[in-house]
């Protein structure tokens, strides 16, 4: 049997792995259109601040090393056409030369590109995304070679981590363009504007509710122009979110962003046809239907149970809640699960509270404040969302929520569960525990 994987990262490598392991006598070929395999993007901006020198780091596992587990690695190889009727794939490889394979079982892997702006001047020379190791390599080349005038388009959290590495780097003048009327879009205002506060303290200029009409210069960018303004840039940095790698996909179900509808096994809507990751969707814990959520765990998660089911084993992840931290300067932020807006949108009799505690006892040093807003269901207190954020010991915290969460707790059962105590990490009660103790 040959299995065919279309994608070398994290869901591909994982689901290949997988196979090989459970089904060692089957051939496993990955075809990828580039020449990186196996890395972690979200470790790409912490390179741009210099907080990490050696671009390897982020580099995970070799070509040569899934070689010699027997998986047959085809880089440089752009699919651009699978026909599922006759099951194959058709191609060019980097030199220009077609290729054709077939497949039993396909596992769609193709992850997504950095989605562009389509203004005038968007070729500019020194206007970047940042979505591979080579992306992290000339950004921050450019920004240490000029030290001058930096715009960056996205308020979003890996906008957020740029406009850190930014200031870390000690550029001339950043600016954070949002054409939304906050930062951090899915945040609660109160978070969002937490953020435009910090990054205000450490001199960024923030512009909401404006958007980029093109850009201006020689060979490279000078000049950024907005609906309400136009600003020097010596680099800018487009930040605006993804778009699924589906195109040669044509026939399969998708969202309407592009992304690959999948079921709780990662089946498409053609028989013997997977796709994990970036690509598809994943399937919300509460709003029970398929959404994106381009993050890397569940990249992670999908691929290794997308190896399981491409082999035939019975596989279901329903579990997916949005979980995400980010770090922005001075400030720590986390966010699992709805908000009461969302939460409300789609159609729940949901219910917040926010409340503001101590990470540890204020008569140990360092203690910091912690705000939690707590998002549940009013009629019988069942959890559904968080926010959390915090100078120092707060991400972290948001674990043991999503846990609550995908179990179905309510604030109550949160509010007493057992968690530990001693005065250099937490209160007798601990934050989250006060928060949970707040839900009425």
């Amino acid at each position: 049997m040959r299995f065919i994987v279309i994608g070398a990262n994290a869901a591909g490598m994982s689901a290949a792995m997988r196979i090989k392991r459970r089904r060692p006598e089957c051939e496993v070929v990955v075809l990828e259109k580039t020449f990186e395999v196996s890395y972690g993007a979200c470790g790409l901006p912490f390179y741009v601040a210099g907080l990490n020198d050696d671009l390897d780091l982020v580099r995970i596992r070799s070509a040569e090393e899934f070689e010699q587990s027997g998986i047959v690695m085809r880089l440089g190889h752009a699919v651009e056409q699978v026909d599922f009727a006759s099951k194959t794939v058709t191609g060019h490889d980097d030199v220009g030369n077609a290729f054709f394979t077939s497949y039993d079982r396909l596992l769609i892997a193709s992850g997504a590109s950095a989605r562009l702006l389509n203004v005038p001047g968007a070729q500019l020379r020194n206007i970047f995304t940042l979505k591979t190791p080579q992306d992290a390599e000339a950004l921050r080349a450019a920004i240490e070679r000029t030290r001058g005038n930096v715009v960056i388009v996205g308020g979003g959290a890996i906008g957020l981590e740029l406009a850190e590495a930014c200031l870390l780097q000690k550029v001339k003048s950043l600016r954070v363009i949002e054409a939304t009327g906050q930062l951090l879009p899915g945040f609660d205002e109160e978070y969002a504007l937490a953020a435009l506060d910090e990054l205000a303290r450490y001199g960024a200029h923030v512009h909401l509710g404006e958007r980029v009409a093109g850009f201006s210069g020689g060979e490279a960018v000078g000049r950024v122009a907005t609906d309400k303004g136009e600003y020097d840039a010596d680099v800018v940095i487009v930040s605006v979110g993804v778009v699924p790698n589906t195109a040669f996909a044509a026939g399969l179900d998708k969202l309407p962003n592009g992304a690959i509808v999948t079921d709780h096994a990662m089946k498409t809507s053609e028989q013997d046809v997977f796709a994990a990751g970036d690509c598809a969707s994943v399937w919300h814990a509460l709003l029970k239907k398929p959404v994106y959520l381009p993050l890397g765990t569940y990249a992670n998660k999908q691929g290794r149970l997308a190896g399981d089911s491409v082999c035939g084993k019975p596989v279901s992840y329903t579990r997916a809640l949005g979980s995400m931290m980010l770090r922005c300067m001075g400030l720590e932020f986390a966010k699992t699960g709805l908000t009461e807006r969302e939460a409300k949108a789609a159609g729940m009799d949901a219910k917040s509270v926010m409340v503001r505690a101590h990470s540890h006892p204020h008569y140990y040093p360092d203690a910091c404040e912690i705000a939690i807003k707590l998002c549940y269901r009013e009629n019988d207190g069942v959890l559904l969302g968080a926010q959390l954020m915090g100078e120092r010991e707060t991400a972290l915290r948001i674990d043991p929520i999503a846990v609550a969460i995908d179990r179905g707790m309510t604030a109550e059962e949160l509010g007493f569960a057992d968690f530990g105590y001693a005065p250099p990490f937490a209160g007798s009660w601990d934050a989250v525990a006060v928060a949970a103790n707040a839900a009425k």
